[in-house]
């Protein structure tokens, strides 16, 4: 199960739309690629900042808490933190 995580004011209106991921930062190469991992694969989701870019989200999924380092940052739709 993915826990997600707010950093900032939490939106009071959910309707219960699902995370949606786009784009996300490549650690090797600094680019910005087409993300194929769906939200469910990740433990954990921190929504970083809404309408970062381009009416995109930025967010950071990761598994371990311990090993952040091995997170990926992730542009998309926080939509309501809800993942399927």
């Amino acid at each position: 199960m993915t826990t997600t995580i707010v950093i900032g004011p939490v939106p009071k209106e959910v309707t219960k739309t699902p995370i949606k991921f786009s784009l996300y930062l490549s650690d090797y190469s600094l680019e910005i690629k087409e993300m194929s991992a769906k939200p469910h694969h990740f433990m954990y989701i921190e929504l970083i900042c809404r309408d970062y870019n381009n009416d995109y989200d930025l967010m950071f999924a990761y598994d371990d808490p311990d090993y952040r380092k091995d997170g990926v940052l992730v542009l998309g739709k926080w939509n309501d933190g809800v993942v399927e």
